[in-house]
């Protein structure tokens, strides 16, 4: 660990007693009063990506556009926390703190950052129980039209999978009918068709005006944004009112089409020397076809090339960021996706001074079967050890590797994750509805799960 690096890692955890002290909690997060994640295509919510979303009442957001943030359950799980209290909806966070100090959650991660969440510390404290508190980092997703169905997503996020289950049903040989447009019904998940009106929309521009002069980071997911007609209205908010200390993200899956992608490199050009940050995040978990069978409708050839094009025709401070959801598919060739990320890195980030392609690894959590634990034993501790390995070789440990202490943290967190075992009837229950799932994930989308992944055999059988 280089010394700049340990004292980042000392700073943050002495901010972290910090939020604890002051609240009188050590179950604190802020990102629970300032960061939000808001799904506009059907109304629902939650305060960072861990925790199950919920639904944000219409009656809420009819005088108060900020509830699409502040609602009334949020605020519950405020005052739990304020209290000392650990919410269940955060246990991913727990999870990770209860292996031990050695390893750091997300709660701090996000608690301590210096953008948006520590220096709001006070002003949280002093609006602890109040309806109307400003988000000053929110993620929105418009709506789910998408051109691609990648295997863990859901018909609500994207178009591609309500296309699918529209025309073949919900997949049916698993314990939770995947995909099931009646659930979704019940639950208020099903999306609004485009040619609706759309009052988490209406009540979403109604706020930005206010929303916008406090946040400081702003966020667009999906579906795919790019493909939205409101991600390039706020592109032309931002460019005609910029702000030196707000930061924008877009989330994309870098495989819309090519006058798209160089929209987006023409907004960034023009927006990123007038604001603090514009970023690009992106996601992927394994190389070539192992990363295609995950993400239906990719092309690993293309995408890489697309992160190359703009990061090559963006200025040199210009950043695409890897968002990894390791999972049961990804144990065969993630050491390999890491390699094509390090080419990536020697091309544009020749030093370890700026990295224009930093990475988040976490490990999936929904559905269950895909957990990296349903694996067999022998096959993770043989996957893992070979990351590991990787991971060690190219570690910023060694002095000269490309692989940066924070990533590495996180790669032996969601090792040590990865060796824990299920309990042997969720182990029997996960196994049956993974080859339920599989099999017709093969039968409908023409895939070859055994020539693939063959170190899984034994999880996959056909009927």
């Amino acid at each position: 660990m280089s010394n700049e690096n340990k004292k980042n890692v000392e700073n943050m955890l002495e901010r972290m007693k910090t939020v604890e002290k002051e609240s009188k909690s050590e179950s604190m997060c802020l990102a629970k009063w300032l960061q939000s994640t808001v799904y506009l295509m059907n109304g629902h919510t939650h305060s960072c990506h861990h925790p199950a979303v919920h639904k944000i009442p219409l009656e809420e957001i009819k005088d108060n556009p900020s509830a699409l943030h502040n609602t009334q359950y949020k605020m519950q799980q405020r005052e739990a926390m304020l209290k000392g209290q650990r919410p269940p909806e955060c246990q991913y966070c727990w999870n990770i703190e209860d292996l031990g100090k050695q390893h750091i959650s997300d709660r701090t991660y996000k608690s301590t950052d210096e953008a948006w969440a520590f220096p709001n510390l006070q002003k949280v404290l002093e609006m602890r129980d109040s309806n109307k508190i400003a988000p000053t980092y929110l993620e929105v997703a418009f709506e789910n039209l998408c051109n691609m169905k990648c295997m863990y997503c859901t018909p609500d996020i994207s178009s591609k999978w309500m296309e699918e289950i529209s025309t073949h049903g919900p997949y049916m040989g698993t314990s939770r009918k995947v995909g099931d447009l009646a659930w979704l019904k019940k639950t208020g998940k099903y999306p609004m068709g485009r040619s609706e009106e759309n009052p988490y929309i209406d009540a979403f521009w109604k706020w930005w005006p206010e929303l916008y002069q406090n946040l400081k980071t702003f966020r667009i997911t999906g579906g795919e944004p790019l493909l939205s007609k409101n991600t390039w209205r706020v592109l032309e908010e931002i460019k005609n009112n910029p702000r030196a200390d707000f930061s924008l993200a877009i989330n994309t899956n870098m495989q819309a089409p090519d006058e798209l992608i160089e929209r987006l490199i023409d907004y960034y050009n023009d927006i990123a020397p007038k604001i603090k940050n514009f970023d690009i995040y992106t996601s992927c978990e394994a190389h070539g076809k192992h990363a295609e069978y995950i993400r239906t409708g990719m092309n690993y050839d293309s995408f890489l090339e697309n992160i190359n094009k703009y990061l090559r025709m963006t200025g040199s401070h210009s950043r695409v960021h890897l968002m990894i959801t390791f999972n049961i598919l990804s144990l065969s060739t993630f050491d390999k996706f890491l390699e094509d990320v390090l080419k990536i890195r020697r091309e544009f980030s020749p030093d370890i001074g700026y990295n224009r392609v930093p990475m988040m690894i976490n490990y999936l959590m929904w559905p269950q079967f895909q957990n990296v634990r349903v694996a067999p034993v022998k096959v993770r501790k043989a996957s893992i050890e070979r990351i590991m390995n990787f991971v060690n070789a190219n570690s910023q440990k060694n002095g000269n590797g490309l692989i940066y202490l924070e990533e590495v943290d996180q790669i032996e967190r969601l090792s040590e994750y990865a060796m824990q075992e299920l309990d042997p009837k969720d182990l029997k229950l996960q196994v049956n509805d993974f080859r339920g799932f599989f099999n017709e994930f093969d039968r409908r989308r023409k895939g070859s799960f055994l020539e693939l992944f063959p170190e899984l055999r034994s999880l996959y059988s056909f009927f």
